[in-house]
């Protein structure tokens, strides 16, 4: 964070409440929310997030890893934290000792955490996950999930909290998707008839947008909170992110003149230039240089040349109220125009999530409401 560079990402706090409430309308009060808030909430503020979403009626927080849960725990959060990764044997102690729910999908998870309760003297809590189709992680097949029940019954300290799977293309493939929801139908059955009662979960927000036969108990949107990917779902869904700076220079360049490394933009008339502090080395990609736009009093200016470690050109010659006082905005909106994390993705050939949480330590981030 600089108190003397302008590069600022803004983060609004009430957008992705709005987006949450707008998702927690469309479930109903029967279905819990799971906010996932990993990855420092997609770029945005884990803790913050959590805090406003809990508030807002979030049943629990999805984290990855066991130290995002713990930075949790630390600050104070209380309410149920789901961790969706794999964990080694002193993170599965750890997560117990922190009241954080593990996800198990093997024995040897299953047998460290039963070995912590008996330690703790008081019951740890875990969710069954089941591969149904991700060939990520997860007990798959009848045989490996009916066996893993049976020593689950035997570790009486570990309470089964919830049972989930993950879908592997839910927003285009619904063949393959009804697959999976059979599968983890029968993974749920089977756990049921071994006296398990947990809490079932599938959706994240691609599978949300499927309606309720994909809701179970529970769904866990993600993406969709922070305004990216699945838009056209969530009907008044925003980003929550905007990505601004203010020049450095602005200046006249003739025709005929080449702008930045790789001479890779030259001016076929006289041209104004505006530089901006930010580059690729604050986690704007390189690529989009020469694809882009900046918005600039409003306006739509476009990237010129290569973006730079810390610097990049925008063409501002049909801009003509421009000035170094102006600001410019790369990621968000502007007057009647914005930029979205899924348009720079697009141009970037990447995913929105890679957008998102791009941007690196040397850009201040400003939370807002």
């Amino acid at each position: 964070m600089s108190a003397f560079r302008p590069t600022v990402l803004s983060i609004s706090l009430g957008t992705i409440e709005a987006n949450f409430r707008r998702v927690k309308a469309l479930c109903g009060d029967g279905v819990r929310q799971i906010a996932v808030v990993k990855a420092d909430a997609y770029g945005h503020g884990m803790v913050s997030v959590a805090r406003r979403l809990l508030n807002a009626g979030a049943w629990g927080a999805a984290v990855a890893t066991v130290d995002e849960a713990v930075t949790l725990r630390d600050a104070g959060i209380t309410a149920p934290v789901l961790i969706l990764g794999g964990s080694s044997e002193a993170g599965l102690r750890e997560a117990a000792q922190v009241d954080a729910s593990q996800t198990v999908f093997d024995l040897h998870a299953l047998q460290i955490l039963s070995s912590e309760a008996a330690r703790l003297g008081r019951p740890v809590r875990a969710h069954f996950k089941i591969d149904t189709g991700m060939s990520r992680i997860g007990a798959r097949g009848r045989e490996e999930i009916a066996g893993l029940l049976e020593a689950w019954r035997a570790c009486p300290g570990v309470m089964m909290e919830g049972i989930f799977t993950h879908f592997a293309l839910a927003d285009a493939d619904p063949a393959f998707t009804a697959l999976q929801k059979a599968r983890f139908d029968e993974a749920v059955s089977l756990a049921r008839k071994a006296g398990f009662q947990p809490l079932r979960h599938a959706a994240a927000s691609t599978g949300i947008a499927l309606g309720p036969d994909y809701w179970y108990d529970a769904v866990r949107p993600g993406i969709v909170l922070y305004g990216a990917e699945v838009n056209a779902s969530f009907p008044g869904i925003l980003p929550a992110q905007t990505l601004s700076t203010r020049p450095v220079r602005v200046a006249w360049i003739e025709e005929g003149d080449t702008v930045g490394y790789g001479r890779t933009f030259r001016a076929e008339r006289p041209t104004r230039v505006m530089t901006l502090p930010v580059g690729y080395g604050d986690g704007y990609p390189r690529i989009l240089g020469g694809r882009a736009d900046a918005l600039v009093c409003g306006r739509r200016a476009p990237l010129i040349g290569r973006v730079c470690m810390d610097q990049l050109m925008i063409d501002v010659t049909d801009i003509p109220e421009a000035d170094m006082n102006s600001e410019a905005v790369l990621l968000g909106a502007q007057g009647s125009q914005r930029i979205t994390p899924d348009e720079l993705a697009r141009l970037a050939d990447t995913i929105p999530y890679e957008i998102m949480l791009g941007f690196g330590a040397r850009v201040t981030k400003r939370e807002t409401d």
